[in-house]
């Protein structure tokens, strides 16, 4: 057989804290002894290997003959690790969609599905890491730790085999080595890739300030907490006390960078070094230099609590020239790393990406841990579980001892508490709670202990007795008694004891409690993921049950047969004996039993259109519902069954095409909405039927999936038209705020905060009828001419099938421009000569023209167009005196009132409309001079009002005086 050659490297993503290649998927030295043990003659350990050829390899070879791995170093010097002979081989291919494959002698045995992570842009970046792809200890393939859905066969020979991971280009990126101890297999996977260098550096900020990402170089601020001396158990327990004075930690602060490529490891880099900017900052003036330094001999690479690996740098600088947050100052600094020059790679500077410091205070920290999917202030803080007030059980194992329990153990089971713990604190004498990611990196630990008292079910016992108080330390609560299993710890209710303390004086800065509670031994419960299919949104309910065969799946992994299993199991339910469902869930569950089609108990799942469409609108495209198996007797775990739906949703047009195309905007956005042109009989109504701009009159949808939708097929459908939105209007110092009515044919305002009036509404014939009426209405109406800035109102076409669904639509929202029926011209011709004899007046038309929303000027023949638009009477032209402006002793861009500059001189009218034949007054304005000759022409600027149906438009017009002579 052919030998496969390959250039790689260690990857060192899944090399484990010791820098060897095999991952273990138990503890470490457990795993390579085991390996070790199975493969005899085995020459040199990978560890070994590891420390002999360095960070690089230059190739590995591996020949399935032989049965032999040759590793060549970057000192080009051979390294063999003999393996047995007679492997099955198998290779574990990716391609480059995500596809996992695995394959016995070329022949595909399984596949499955990789997700790729979040993880951030940086140049050459390849989508899939190799390092990822791992195994854990039932041969299941793993990527960044989620399952794929393949499995490597636990026991392909009575020995062992290996298998050859490929990435999406067929290159062998690792080797996977099964070997079987005690009839179990142990795995180890040697990874290998191209040999690469790092590549780049991308800060990973722990806050913005500003908009620029940031990294917190943090102060701690504490009361220390002193615990009391007691001889002897208590049934009030452990008491704290807080120091007085305060006591301050300024840890090491930390810079996260994610590497390109991820598996990149500190033996690839010579030196680190902190580039420092000093930065203008407006409006303010800039920061000091802070001058960082990175301290390599400190910084490292690791895998962090997000599953992602981190070039973790020690920065050391002078904390009093870090500027604090909100102080407005912003100091600058960017990381450079130099590489080795190793595996014949030249040495390389990489350079990140720029990032600000700040200084910020924490103080006031809380711990907490997690109980179901909420985190919860530990017993016995100054911060209380519920409400603000002050703990007054401060410092005091009392609040949990008399308290409920946070958790339940098993009498033959233990809680891992430790992973549950978290600490929160305040920041800059905020007042919200902040979680700290990594208390190590601040210069903090917990500290784990059991807390001992007298009390629990049976008083006068000592709970310490019956949990292990060496895994209490590691803060896990395993119950013994004497050492042992025993059902004497049931009942039972242990106290553990959390400290977060500073490491450098261990301290005590925060204290709380944990209680728990001992059960009976339980059968560990399980989830059950069933797979409905996809829901297709329309009139009928999404209805589907659990086959039978589902249901024997659940009862086989119960290992119980069907009698048993409801024997020993019941559903939870509510007081009305109806199925309770988990957080989430949408629907109802009922319980079939014993149907003779199916001869079990199935589920069935019933989700109405209403509660799908309600999953859509928050973004969702699928939905579930889960139910929970309770045990009959409390010996057994809770088993919960899920069965999930995708949601499809139709998706309709209104294509411009179907839009008359005269009646519309150029780009189709919206119409106008007019009074019809003047006949005899005058105007009453202000109407537009919305209709009568769709070719057809009717509202065409297109591009429904009619056999995926068949509830929203053309033929079943309705359009209307309804108010959309709202918006605010500002018309001088008044403010129009809009509302919509909640089925959206009534368009409201309210002025300034008052009680809302109605403005327009739309029918089921899709008229819109505007309120000519109110005074809201026609403030907004004659706002502005129809070709300056008229009303508009948003439209929405809306479409439902038979059984009044609504179908989701583009293309169906536009405006109507509501334009103003008439306008009010200024003439700016009209004179009038100073100190005439008798009265000087001259008639209001020769100051002002009318003209319609067409722009045609006002007749009387053959339509009169003032009895079509209600200019009728002597109200119907008025004038503000008190507003009149003035060119006299001033300019006409800076005009004066003329009651200020001349109170002696008068303008006044009286409307007095005339019609004959074609001609028209409007009655006089008659001007009386201040008593003073006039030697120079001056203007006025009258604002003059018109009143209509529809309300009334005010314009100013203009009035020149010419003087008494030349």
């Amino acid at each position: 057989m052919k030998k496969k050659f390959i250039r790689v490297m260690f990857f060192g993503a899944l090399a484990l804290a010791t820098g060897a290649s095999f991952v273990g998927c138990k503890d470490y030295d457990d795993d390579i002894d085991a390996v070790n043990a199975r493969f005899d003659g085995i020459e040199k350990t990978l560890s070994e290997l590891q420390a002999q050829v360095g960070g690089y390899v230059k190739s590995v070879v591996y020949d399935p003959v032989t049965g032999k791995l040759t590793v060549v170093g970057a000192d080009t010097k051979e390294y063999t690790i003999p393996m047995p002979k007679e492997m099955p081989e198998y290779s574990l291919e990716v391609t480059k969609e995500g596809k996992v494959i695995l394959k016995k002698n070329g022949t595909e045995v399984s596949s499955g599905n990789i997700t790729f992570p979040d993880d951030p842009v940086i140049p050459t970046y390849e989508e899939f890491d190799p390092a990822k792809l791992t195994m854990n200890d039932k041969g299941e393939v793993l990527y960044n730790g989620k399952k794929t859905g393949v499995t490597i066969p636990a026991t392909p020979t009575p020995t062992s085999s290996i298998v050859a991971i490929k990435n999406a280009e067929g290159v062998v990126t690792g080797y996977t080595i099964t070997t079987i101890e005690d009839g179990k297999p142990v795995n180890g996977t040697f990874s290998i890739v191209d040999a690469v260098p790092l590549k780049g550096l991308t800060f990973a900020p722990s806050c913005f300030v500003g908009g620029i990402p940031s990294l917190k170089a943090s102060n701690l601020t504490y009361n220390k907490w002193n615990a009391q001396k007691y001889d002897a158990p208590t049934e009030t327990g452990e008491i704290y006390k807080v120091a007085d004075t305060e006591s301050y930690i300024t840890p090491q602060i930390w810079a996260y960078y994610h590497m390109n490529p991820a598996s990149a490891s500190m033996d690839q880099i010579e030196t680190l070094a902190f580039l420092s900017a000093d930065k203008d900052y407006y409006p303010v003036s800039r920061a000091a230099e802070m001058n960082p330094i990175a301290n390599k001999a400190k910084s490292k690479v690791e895998t962090e609590k997000d599953g992602q690996r981190y070039l973790k740098v020690a920065m050391d600088a002078d904390a009093e020239k870090i500027p604090a947050m909100n102080s407005g100052k912003v100091a600058m600094y960017a990381l450079q790393a130099k590489t080795k020059a190793i595996g014949g790679e030249e040495a390389k500077v990489i350079t990140s990406d720029y990032a600000s410091v700040y200084r910020v205070v924490m103080k006031d920290f809380v711990l907490k841990t997690l109980v179901g999917t909420d985190n919860k202030v530990l017993y016995g803080q100054t911060t209380p579980r519920t409400g603000t007030t002050p703990n007054a059980l401060a410092g005091k194992a009392e609040e949990a001892i008399t308290a409920a329990e946070d958790y339940t153990v098993a009498t033959d089971g233990k809680l891992e508490l430790a992973k549950l713990i978290t600490t929160y604190y305040k920041e800059n004498g905020g007042t919200e709670l902040i979680k700290m990611e990594n208390v190590e990196d601040y210069g903090l630990k917990y500290v784990f202990t059991p807390s001992n008292y007298i009390g629990g079910a049976n008083n006068e016992t000592e709970q310490n007795t019956f949990f292990n108080a060496a895994d209490a330390a590691l803060g896990t609560i395993n119950p013994e008694y004497k050492g042992q299993d025993s059902e004497a710890t049931e009942n039972r209710e242990p106290l553990l004891r959390v400290e977060l303390v500073d490491i450098a004086t261990n301290q005590v800065v925060a204290v709380g409690w944990i209680k728990t509670k001992i059960v009976k031994g339980t059968t560990d419960g399980f989830p059950v993921e069933f797979n409905k299919g996809t829901y297709y949104y329309g009139c009928d309910n999404f209805d589907k049950s659990l086959s039978y065969i589902d249901m024997n799946d659940v009862y086989a992994k119960a290992k119980l047969n069907k009698t048993e299993f409801h024997n020993a199991y019941k559903l939870k339910v509510d007081g009305s004996g109806n199925i309770v469902l988990g957080t989430g869930s949408t629907g109802v569950v009922t319980e079939i039993k014993d149907d003779p089609a199916t001869a079990t108990n199935v589920l069935n799942w019933v989700v109405t259109p209403a509660q799908a469409l309600a999953l859509v609108k928050a973004s969702k495209a699928e939905m579930f519902a889960n139910v929970t198996y309770e045990s009959v007797d409390g010996t057994r775990g809770d088993i919960t069954i899920t069965m999930k739906a995708g949601i499809a949703m139709p998706n309709g047009v209104i294509k411009n095409d179907q839009k008359i195309t005269q009646a519309w905007s150029a780009d189709k956005s919206y119409v106008k909405a007019d009074v019809k042109e003047p006949v005899t009989t005058a105007v009453t109504d202000f109407k537009l039927d919305l209709f009568d701009v769709f070719e057809g009159r009717k509202v065409v949808v297109s591009d429904v999936n009619d056999t995926n939708f068949p509830s929203f097929a053309k033929d079943k459908l309705t359009a209307k038209f309804i108010f959309s939105g709202a918006n605010v209007v500002t018309i001088g110092t008044d403010k129009y705020t809009f509302t919509v009515t909640a089925n959206g044919t009534q368009l409201n305002a309210s002025k300034n905060g008052a009680a809302a009036t109605k403005i327009a509404t739309i029918d089921a014939k899709g008229i819109i009828t505007y309120n000519k009426v109110d005074k809201n209405a026609q403030t907004l109406l004659n706002k502005s001419a129809y070709n300056v800035d008229p009303f508009t109102a948003g439209i929405e076409i809306v479409v439902t099938n038979e059984c009044d669904e609504i179908l989701p639509l583009t293309g169906n929202k536009f405006d109507v421009k509501f334009l103003r029926p008439i306008n009010v011209v200024d003439l700016k011709s009209a004179e009038l000569k100073d100190a005439t004899t008798g009265t000087a007046k001259i008639d209001m038309s020769k100051l002002l023209g009318l003209t319609d929303w067409r722009g045609e000027a006002f007749a009387v023949e053959p339509i009169d167009f003032y009895t079509y638009y209600g200019i009728e009477g002597a109200t119907a032209i008025s004038i503000d005196k008190d507003k009149i402006m003035t060119t006299l002793n001033a300019s006409e861009a800076a005009p004066k009132l003329l009651k200020d500059v001349a109170p002696n001189m008068s303008i006044d009218y009286a409307c007095d409309l005339k019609k004959s034949g074609n001609d028209i007054t409007y009655g006089d304005l008659v001007y009386a001079n201040g008593k003073f000759t006039i030697n120079a022409p001056f203007k006025l600027f009258i604002p003059v009002t018109v009143k209509y149906t529809f309300g009334e438009v005010t314009s100013t017009v203009t009035l020149t005086i010419t003087p008494t002579h030349d």
